[in-house]
């Protein structure tokens, strides 16, 4: 049996539609950072950008962690000499990280990632 080219067109058009993963839209993570000792935290699906943030403080567990983004995709901490650290959000984890390195690199050296995460969905 012959199948219909343009049936075949409409159904993989849906597919993405139906295969996509749950958005993230309404998840939030952050990341804590120490400058005295460059220590991390770090939390994910949370429902509100402070719930995150409390969180991660929370796990970083050093009196002078601060949250340092807070994101609803992706991000990531870079700590290089000195704790000089950098941080970024984006849509994936792989620009994240480039741009947490390029953003630590211009305070410090010996860059490298600490913390790279997504929340789920994303």
């Amino acid at each position: 049996m012959p199948i219909n080219r343009l049936a075949m067109l409409a159904l993989c058009a849906a597919l993405p539609l139906v295969a996509a993963p749950v958005a993230a839209a309404d998840l939030y993570a952050a990341i804590a950072f120490s400058p005295s000792t460059g220590k991390s935290g770090a939390s994910w699906n949370f429902g509100s950008g402070a719930e995150a943030s409390s969180e991660a403080v929370l796990q970083c567990a050093v009196d002078d962690c601060a949250s340092v983004t807070v994101f609803g995709q992706c991000g990531a901490l870079a700590v290089g000499d000195g704790y000089g650290m950098g941080f970024a959000a984006n849509l994936s984890t792989t620009v994240a990280n480039a741009e947490a390195l390029a953003n630590c690199n211009g305070f410090t050296t010996n860059c490298e990632i600490t913390l790279s995460l997504c929340n789920e969905g994303a």
